[in-house]
């Protein structure tokens, strides 16, 4: 699928729709909703999840009772989200889900974590071993964060939660957003097999 990007993208006035995406445990969630509980009148804030834009338009399916999931039918959610936001929001708009990149916003922060360390959040959280090796594994390879020519023009702004708090994470998204979503992609992105297994 192809990320698509609004027509107001960039213009410099406008609020923004901002992704924040990543392997289930990563921290996304967590630092939208610091985002959101330390937002002020310097930059207004609200969030929004991927799973209740698709439970608010009907696109989010029956709980899964192998797994506890509930299916977002994306490509119908892009869709109708086009028309919606046929315009900018009132403030800038954190949409915390790891489809949420699939969505046409406006900039994608992808958060990432070493598997190691993801594995043992997940342990934390109870998950059972198919899911928490399913998840190290899509985080290990890189998952779709690799397919770089499906974003398209939208800026990319990618962190390592490993070993950063919550808050440093939120301001360096503030402070990426600010200035203009510069620079647009990683340079470098980030390699876990490198970091854990060498070259």
């Amino acid at each position: 699928m192809t990320i698509t990007t609004n027509p107001y993208m960039m213009s410099g006035t406008c609020a923004h729709r901002i992704a924040i995406t990543g392997t289930p445990g990563s921290g996304k969630t967590s630092v939208a909703e610091f985002g959101l509980a330390n937002s002020n009148g310097d930059w207004p804030l609200s969030i929004i999840s991927d799973k209740e834009l698709a439970e608010k338009n009907g696109f989010l399916g029956k709980i899964d009772s192998n797994d506890g999931a509930q299916p977002i039918d994306v490509e119908q959610l892009v869709s109708t989200l086009s028309e919606q936001w046929a315009q900018p929001p009132k403030d800038d708009t954190l949409i915390d889900g790891h489809l949420s990149h699939l969505l046409p916003v406006d900039a994608v922060v992808i958060i990432r974590c070493n598997p190691e360390v993801l594995q043992t959040r997940m342990q934390d959280r109870g998950w059972s071993k198919s899911k928490i090796d399913e998840n190290a594994e899509w985080e290990l390879l890189g998952a779709a964060w690799n397919d770089e020519h499906e974003w398209g023009n939208t800026p990319v702004l990618e962190l390592d939660s490993t070993e950063t708090s919550v808050d440093s994470l939120f301001t360096q998204i503030e402070a990426w957003t600010r200035d203009g979503f510069k620079p647009e992609s990683p340079e470098q992105r980030i390699d876990w097999i490198t970091v854990l297994h060498g070259e």
